[in-house]
């Protein structure tokens, strides 16, 4: 009898076997289907895509970039970015249901971004970042629910800002910025993203305040509204966002001082708010974080000294605080123990002693310094930098002889002493800075004869040295300099002319 039963249900085994292989040839064609014509919209000029073929035997995971479910077969994964690849996404990704990451990010596709991705309900990861698209983004809010992260920045969308991304609430990283939409004030509804750890909103044209709701967002470490038309101040509630590693409220129109609150986020390590209109001095909270690598605090209207315990830290690469109204000695220990890349603290009203240690790390490639009130001599610890790119320090009221490693600067793109009260003469070392484009000297006593060697910086561009004490012969060398377009040689004693 039991043998019977088997007999008798075998038909119906091989039927239901016929069915799902016949299933699975049919969801196979349609993906190779949709991939092909996903391909044929593309312009791929390097070939990229050449195992993207309809070959019956080949298998749709096989094609460069593709990922697939090893049980079911079906596409999971699309990554092509970077592959220089031009022309528009076509709708047929829609029918690859099973996706769950697309990456196009970084090529130069155009059009718009088809709504079809709507139908792709398994998506977790969608970027299109850094291409061309175009229009409106069109909402995918209703059957992304799984979606933790999108990235469509630095393209030309326009319209509407999409504010129905507060829509997906398991979003860890959302990035739209560096589009064109109408200008108008952030949503509020961003708030509901309490999974956001990366929130990135720069160049949208947002203006208003920033919304409270914002800083409700508990596991944000990255908050980026850089580049718009924000006003009102920052919020102390900022220093609820303990988890913050990195503020981008840079060029927009904030007012107010920096909040006390901003101490509250230990593990700080950028904190950028330039290009504001912010008053006031650096509060004594926000001098006591130790994790900064990052501090640019240019083109404000802040006020005071800068904080002592700011040269002790231990991991700053980039420091900017010029066109402030800062004053007093700079921290005498700043750069001591920091691997300190670039400085640029121009146009505040420093004084005392020239900062001695700025180069300790010896990494410093910027060092900006342009009119303070400094006094006495550069320091000699300035003989270990060997890879400054730009060195600019004029109108600081230094004196005494200019050393010999400031000719010798095989990196430097601009030397710029000038406005001080340097003596010395140039060296014919100067024929080692063959990157250098601007030499500044003018408005010093420098004296001796202007070297020969100076011919050799065949990109130079411009050459002040007016106002000096030089003599003897201009070198016919400098008429080589044919990419010169500025030069300066009055007020010196030189006997005979180019």
């Amino acid at each position: 009898m039991r043998r019977h039963i088997l007999v008798c249900h075998l038909p119906l085994i091989i039927l239901l076997s016929s069915s799902l292989s016949s299933s699975c040839r049919s969801d196979h064609q349609i993906q190779i289907q949709a991939l092909v014509q996903f391909k044929a919209s593309l312009i791929d000029p390097l070939d990229n895509l050449q195992s993207w073929t309809t070959n019956a035997t080949t298998s749709p995971c096989s094609y460069l970039g593709v990922q697939c479910d090893p049980v079911t077969g079906a596409v999971t994964e699309i990554s092509l970015a970077s592959m220089n690849l031009s022309g528009r996404i076509s709708p047929a990704i829609g029918a690859l249901a099973a996706l769950t990451r697309l990456d196009l990010g970084d090529n130069t596709i155009s059009g718009g971004a088809p709504p079809e991705l709507s139908n792709c309900t398994q998506l977790q990861f969608l970027n299109l970042s850094c291409n061309g698209l175009t229009g409106e983004l069109p909402d995918l809010s209703a059957k992304l629910a799984a979606l933790d992260t999108l990235d469509v920045a630095n393209n030309c969308f326009s319209g509407r800002f999409p504010a129905w991304v507060g829509n997906l609430p398991g979003l860890v990283i959302l990035a739209v910025g560096e589009n064109s939409y109408d200008q108008g004030e952030t949503p509020p509804t961003i708030g509901n993203l309490k999974k956001l750890t990366h929130l990135y909103l720069a160049s949208c044209y947002l203006t208003g305040e920033i919304p409270e709701s914002i800083f409700g967002l508990m596991a944000l470490r990255t908050l980026d509204m850089s580049k718009n038309y924000l006003t009102g101040g920052i919020p102390a509630a900022i220093g609820n966002l303990c988890e913050l590693w990195s503020i981008q409220l840079y060029s927009n129109n904030l007012t107010g001082e920096l909040p006390p609150e901003l101490g509250k986020l230990t593990g700080l390590r950028e904190l950028d708010v330039s290009w504001n209109k912010l008053s006031g001095g650096i509060p004594v909270s926000l001098a006591e974080l130790k994790n900064f690598e990052v501090i640019h605090l240019q083109w404000n209207n802040l006020s005071g000294p800068i904080p002592t315990a700011w040269g002790e830290l231990r991991f700053l690469k980039r420091f900017s605080v010029y066109e402030n109204n800062f004053s007093g000695e700079f921290p005498a220990n700043f750069g001591r123990f920091s691997p300190l890349y670039g400085i640029d603290i121009s146009e505040n009203a420093f004084f005392g002693p020239f900062p001695r240690y700025l180069c300790h790390g010896k990494n410093l490639q910027y060092l900006l310094t342009i009119r303070n009130s400094f006094s006495g001599e550069l320091p000699e610890e300035y003989s270990a930098c060997h890879h400054l790119v730009i060195f600019r320090i004029h109108s600081i009221r230094l004196t005494g002889s200019l050393p010999a490693w400031v000719w010798g600067q095989q990196s430097a793109e601009i030397i710029d002493v000038s406005n001080n009260g340097f003596t010395g003469r140039i060296s014919p070392a100067i024929s080692k800075a063959q990157r250098l484009k601007e030499l500044w000297l003018h408005n010093n006593r420098l004296d001796g004869e202007i070297p020969r060697e100076i011919g050799r910086l065949w990109r130079l561009k411009k050459l002040y040295l007016s106002n000096n004490s030089f003599s003897g012969v201009i070198p016919p060398e400098i008429g080589n300099l044919s990419k010169l377009t500025e030069l300066t040689l009055g007020g010196n004693m030189l006997t005979s002319w180019l």
